[in-house]
């Protein structure tokens, strides 16, 4: 697992604060994250990964799983490998 989908996955699972499992294919929607919530979550990633997304990637459908997520970012920005 990559530094990234580690952030990803751990992000979202404190936004959600819930006893839900999130997987990588985990429908954001169906978890019931809302506009507020996945701001929260690209607030949060930016900080910790270090990194500002563009105007044109803020769009639910880049966001409604994990694995979509995290595609955006690795596409964007390479994978990290942790140590």
């Amino acid at each position: 697992m990559d530094l990234i989908q580690e952030t990803v996955l751990r992000v979202i699972g404190n936004v959600i604060d819930s006893a839900l499992t999130v997987d990588m294919d985990s429908s954001l929607s169906e978890m019931r994250v809302n506009s507020i919530k996945i701001i929260q979550i690209i607030a949060m990633l930016e900080n910790e990964l270090n990194f500002e997304l563009d105007e044109e990637d803020l769009i639910m459908s880049n966001f409604a799983t994990p694995r979509q997520t995290i595609n955006l970012l690795r596409e964007k920005y390479g994978s990290v490998e942790l140590a």
